[in-house]
């Protein structure tokens, strides 16, 4: 079926629904909504009430749609839209061209899954995928998108896989921004279209992050920057991931004297790993350490070299920092902060589960992990499927077989972070007897 508004200035939106269940809207073309500077338009909205979201749409699901040509200019033209109640929806392989504002959105709607969607022509704001106001417990996976991934308030999310990017020339803020706690950002590239690769900053509370495997390259302004204010950002742990080749001195850049630094703080950031990552062939520094309250840091094998600038610049006063085993060279300097020591160890991160696992199965995992001067206060579980975990002993089913990444973030009373990482193989469900 094709809707095709032909532009007119009657039609608000595409499809609109509310007060819902298992709705399943597939193989759609929905196109030409024009902007008649009302709310969207949207090719498909689903809302419930505001504020209380009552009467949403849930357990449905947008599969194989083709969308372009919404609301091009308008403030909030965009493709698909979940608001208000509208619960444990699915946005499954849809298409979204050419948008006003950009392609899927969630607001007030928890327990959202949004997985091999393509978007792009994102204008204004140029947000591929925002969920926003409080979507816990979503997924984000395996998404093309050109621009800006958002995750604002969704606790208990996971972002994984997806590509944010452009060679069209068209730039937006951000490529993937956590303005949560509880989150796990693993496996993204992030690869042009953005001033900024990965940004946390704005007023919540944006604590217990893990941030593994992901790539970022060709950034205008920095490749990523953490920036507390006053929510803070305290106990992010970063693995494997990489920073390069952020541009200096790009005339697009809002500081274009201050740009191309491959990972930057900007105050209020305590508690932070890095564990075997890379900055490199950066045209700024390849760490720079700003502004206050910047503290407890550490690095671990990481590897910083090639940057036009210094490779670490240093925090204007610290407590706490710690280079171990790290390889710095071919920088315009290569001369660390000092070095200051931590009160006591790291934790020791470990975690048990059972030998055999079958899919469609729950299966519990044990947190054993040990802290040699405090007691482990806080817990962060990537199954590499679902949401994450927060509980000592969580369980988890693996609805398919297959090899998973299993990670277990933890930190002491102290703030210290460790990480214990397994593969596991779920076999396929058990037969009956």
């Amino acid at each position: 079926m094709t809707l095709d508004g032909q532009s007119s200035p009657l039609l608000h939106q595409g499809i609109s629904g509310g007060n819902s269940r298992r709705l399943w809207l597939h193989h759609l073309t929905i196109r030409n909504l024009a902007n008649v500077k009302t709310w969207g338009p949207h090719a498909i909205l689903f809302s419930g009430h505001n504020p209380t979201m009552e009467r949403g749409v849930t357990d449905s699901r947008i599969t194989d749609c083709q969308i372009e040509n919404i609301g091009v200019g308008a403030e909030y033209g965009g493709g698909i839209r979940l608001a208000w109640g509208c619960v444990r929806n699915q946005v499954l392989g849809n298409t979204i061209h050419t948008t006003g504002r950009g392609g899927i959105f969630g607001d007030h709607s928890a327990e959202l899954v949004i997985r091999h969607n393509r978007v792009s022509g994102s204008g204004g704001e140029g947000l591929g995928i925002e969920i926003w106001g409080g979507c816990p417990r979503s997924l984000i996976e395996d998404n093309v998108v050109d621009h800006w991934l958002s995750v604002d308030q969704g606790t208990q999310s996971a972002v994984r896989r997806n590509v944010i990017g452009t060679d069209d020339g068209t730039l937006k803020g951000y490529g993937i921004e956590i303005i949560a706690r509880d989150v796990v950002v693993t496996d993204n590239i992030v690869n042009r279209g953005a001033h900024i690769g990965l940004s946390v900053s704005n007023t919540p509370v944006k604590n217990n992050v893990f941030w593994g495997y992901n790539t970022v390259r060709d950034c205008i302004q920095f490749g990523a920057q953490l920036q507390g204010e006053t929510g803070g950002i305290a106990r992010h742990y970063f693995y494997r991931c990489t920073f390069a080749s952020g541009v200096r001195g790009d005339s697009q850049a809002r500081y274009p004297n201050d740009s191309g630094h491959g990972f930057r703080t900007n105050g209020n950031c305590q508690d932070l790993v890095f564990e075997d990552c890379t900055f490199e062939k950066n045209g700024g520094y390849g760490v720079q350490l700003g502004g206050p309250g910047v503290d407890r840091l550490t690095f671990l094998r990481c590897a910083i070299t090639n940057n036009a600038l210094a490779a670490v610049t240093r925090p204007s006063q610290y407590a706490a920092l710690e280079f171990r085993d790290c390889m710095v060279d071919r920088n315009r300097s290569n001369q660390l902060p000092d070095a200051k020591p931590f009160q006591a160890a790291a934790p020791v991160a470990e975690f048990r589960f059972p030998a055999t696992i079958h899919a469609g199965q729950p299966v519990s995992f044990q947190c054993v992990s040990q802290s040699t001067a405090s007691h482990i206060n806080e817990r962060l579980w990537d199954f590499g499927d679902g949401i994450p975990e927060v509980k000592p002993v969580p369980q988890h089913t693996f609805e398919k077989p297959g090899k998973y990444r299993v990670t277990l973030i933890v930190w002491d009373s102290a703030g210290r972070g460790g990480r214990a990482e397994r593969t596991i193989h779920v076999l396929a469900t058990a037969s009956p007897d």
